[in-house]
């Protein structure tokens, strides 16, 4: 599966919301929100893919259930 950033999104990670998809979600995949991308991500050559993912969850699934933020 292809993005329009060229970017695979793995078959897996986009069946089901996870508390972390949840997370960006909620934050509107806004990484300067984002703890796990400044824990991991500040200083790395890598870019968190989560945006991508939370993009094909929406596409593939709906948003996630309001009950499920909690």
């Amino acid at each position: 599966m292809k993005y329009r950033y060229n970017v695979a999104c793995s078959e897996t990670i986009s069946k089901n919301w996870t508390p972390t998809a949840i997370e960006c979600y909620k934050i509107g995949c806004a990484c300067s929100k984002c703890n796990l991308n400044k824990l991991y991500f500040s200083d790395s050559i890598f870019k968190c893919k989560m945006k991508e993912t939370v993009i094909e969850l929406v596409r593939r699934l709906g948003a996630p259930e309001e009950n499920s933020y909690e």
